[in-house]
């Protein structure tokens, strides 16, 4: 009851620890409520993770365009284009076509707009004619900007979904379309139903009323042009977008040196002169402000970053002493019930023991601190997962008597790569299986890890350079023979080195475990270990013939 009580205990600090990792902030509400600069900061921070999904590449896209920084928003376009490409997702991969689509004609990249919207347009499938219309809202754009109009025109008339049709941006695009082909009829009528749709909306008014006037100068009909830019005019209001008012001016001004009025063209002009002005300074001042709003960000951004590098170096620090903690309980409670049973589950516990030592888990974890405090942060992820992940793998195989093969093997594979990410002599490692051996075959586990370990430890030295450890599984007569290889310094040297032939505490209890086996299964179990110079080579080679069984029920 006591050690069930500690470890009740310990899991119920480790629910908490990951339960304060766990509390994410609402992206999608901070982009709704348009807090685009904090959608931008919240997942830059998860981009430096390699964490964002293609939803959060979406919401980053649209932030960077909707705070005009098309540039990024191009970058990020592409980049879930690559995700989406890479994950095989049609369904958000037309969405990030539409997103760079968007982008370059807002970068005024007109030709390499139109050259990547005809690249892509076959790719739309008959389920996607929803996404393939919203880019010819932008495709029929940039082939008008290019002036050709005829192209910019058919583009649009794909668009046929009535919803899109009856948008204010249809119309008036459409509007400009007709205008570039000279149906200025219908440029008059489509460029009336944009103006009327958006009539209480004063900017768009001033534009649509502007269009208008422009078409109907075309058609020297000035008279009636003069209406309408006296009514856009007379729309302007003091929350009118400057730009919005210098195109007004622009079109008096022309008006005005057309029909030869040169006394109100000067005066238009010099209004024009006063807006640019306006205009410079005002661009200014933002620039000013965002240079401050950015450095302020950026402070912020750097001391949240800060804090979270603290908490994360004392989570993983907790996390890994509760692992100790739970593991030393597990390992006392374990060894105390079975201290009296039969001798090969003693001998097992000893394995156990040897196997995963506190040396070798402080080691790792000293590994793990210092690439925590040389910022090597995605190195540390990689090297805690592949930690937990073979203690679980241990944990697991060490509670059955068989394990699967496949098991077993990837057990050794997770504590070669371990060793190999720490290790000062990183070797080579390959695993060769016979073609006959089937994920149904159990063995005892840890039987092959003890000697791959004494390889690696006793086999090299620093100076070691092209380290290799090859393990093969076959089957011959049938038997079960795995040969585990290594070219290193060989037998005959590490016993000169060590002044000894006594065998190694997990070679014994490997041979022990090799006989039970072998009475218990009436199998005949063997281990034997050469240097490789008897084959004029060099290291050790190790020849195990291992117990098995099939297991009948897979």
């Amino acid at each position: 009851m006591k050690y069930k009580k500690y470890i009740l205990f310990s899991f119920y600090l480790f629910s908490n620890i990951f339960s304060s990792f766990g509390q994410d902030i609402d992206i999608e509400q901070l982009f709704e409520d348009k807090e685009y600069s904090k959608v931008i900061a919240v997942l830059l921070d998860k981009d430096t993770e390699n964490k964002l999904s293609l939803r959060d590449y979406y919401l980053l896209t649209k932030s960077y365009g909707k705070t005009k920084r098309y540039t990024d928003g191009l970058v990020y376009s592409n980049e879930m284009i690559k995700e989406c490409l890479k994950r095989n997702d049609t369904t958000n991969l037309t969405k990030a076509y539409n997103l760079k689509a968007e982008n370059l004609i807002d970068l005024n990249q007109i030709k390499p707009g139109i050259k990547f919207c005809e690249s892509v347009s076959p790719t739309f499938r008959k389920q996607d004619s929803v996404a393939f219309q919203l880019l010819c809202f932008k495709w029929g754009m940039l082939y008008h900007k290019n002036k050709e109009f005829q192209k910019a025109y058919d583009t649009y008339n794909k668009i046929t979904l009535k919803k899109y049709r009856n948008l204010f941006l249809f119309d008036n695009n459409y509007a400009i379309i007709l205008e570039g082909l000279g149906k200025y009829n219908e440029a008059i009528k489509y460029s009336k139903k944009a103006v009327q749709k958006i009539y209480d909306d004063h900017r768009d008014v001033v534009i649509g009323l502007t269009n208008i006037a422009i078409i109907l100068q075309k058609q020297m009909l000035w008279e009636e042009a003069r209406v309408y830019l006296d009514s856009a005019e007379n729309s302007i209001s003091k929350n009118t977008p400057l730009r919005s008012q210098k195109y007004v001016y622009e079109r008096y001004y022309e008006y005005h040196q057309i029909t030869k009025n040169t006394f109100y063209a000067s005066i238009y002009l010099e209004f024009i002169n006063d807006i640019n002005e306006e205009i410079f300074n005002k661009r200014f001042d933002e620039e000013i402000q965002a240079l401050k709003t950015s450095h302020k960000r950026e402070t912020l951004l750097d001391n949240k970053l800060e804090t979270s590098r603290k908490e994360k170096l004392w989570g993983t620090i907790i996390l890994l002493f509760i692992i100790i903690v739970l593991l030393s309980i597990l390992y006392l409670f374990k060894y105390r019930n079975i201290k009296a049973a039969h001798k090969t589950v003693m001998t097992e516990q000893k394995l156990l023991r040897s196997q995963m030592t506190p040396h070798f888990i402080f080691n790792s974890l000293s590994v793990l601190q210092g690439m925590i405090l040389n910022k090597e942060d995605n190195k540390a992820v990689r090297y805690l997962s592949k930690f937990s992940k073979l203690l679980r793998l241990i944990l697991e195989n060490s509670r059955e008597k068989l394990v699967p093969i496949d098991e077993e093997l990837k057990t050794i594979q997770n504590y070669v790569d371990l060793h190999n990410m720490r290790s000062e002599v990183p070797f080579k490692f390959t695993l060769d299986l016979d073609e006959n051996l089937t994920e149904d075959v159990l063995i005892p586990p840890m039987l092959i890890q003890p000697f791959v370990e004494n390889a690696i430890e006793h086999g090299f030295n620093k100076d070691f350079k092209n380290a290799e450890i090859s393990i093969e599984i076959i089957f011959k007569d049938k038997m079960l023979v795995c040969v585990i290889k290594d070219n290193g310094i060989g037998l005959n040297a590490r016993k000169l080195k060590s002044k000894s032939n006594k065998k190694s505490l997990s070679t014994r209890i490997t041979s022990e475990r090799l006989k039970i086996f072998s009475k218990e299964y009436k199998v005949k179990t063997e281990v034997s270990i050469q240097d490789r110079s008897v084959f004029n080579e060099q290291g050790t080679q190790i020849n195990l013939t291992l117990p098995y069984k099939i297991d009948q029920d897979a």
